[in-house]
């Protein structure tokens, strides 16, 4: 979740500053830093078929679509091991799917000693 900062709040640059410092830490297997981010994604498709490009002239695509629905995007990444997961799933217009993240904790992720929260 990201928010717009409250104007001159010291409370809020010192809870940023504490987030900062979690991701100045070296790599530990047994405490992985693993961010998690959201996005929904409108699927379109053609009305037309595009023309494909001929020499001088290049590829032609009709900028009418056909809207397709929408599907949620989760990706779940660990930046000091290089490691990424992208999940797609059909919009639901609900709540993040914790059994999703829980299914990646227990098949990618070592389990930690320790977990930190923030909000």
């Amino acid at each position: 979740m990201w928010c717009i900062p409250p104007k001159a709040n010291g409370e809020f640059v010192w809870k940023m500053e504490d987030v900062h410092e979690v991701y100045k830490r070296p790599y530990d297997p047994m405490r992985p830093v693993v961010c998690m981010d959201e996005t929904s994604q409108q699927l379109i498709g053609e009305t037309r078929p595009p023309v494909d490009a001929e020499p001088g002239q290049p590829r032609r695509v009709d900028y009418e679509y056909e809207r397709k629905g929408v599907a949620d995007l989760f990706m779940f990444f660990e930046p000091l091991r290089g490691w990424r997961r992208v999940w797609i799933a059909p919009c639901q217009r609900s709540s993040i799917p914790w059994p999703l993240h829980g299914r990646l904790r227990a098949t990618s992720v070592p389990l930690p000693r320790r977990s930190f929260a923030y909000s």
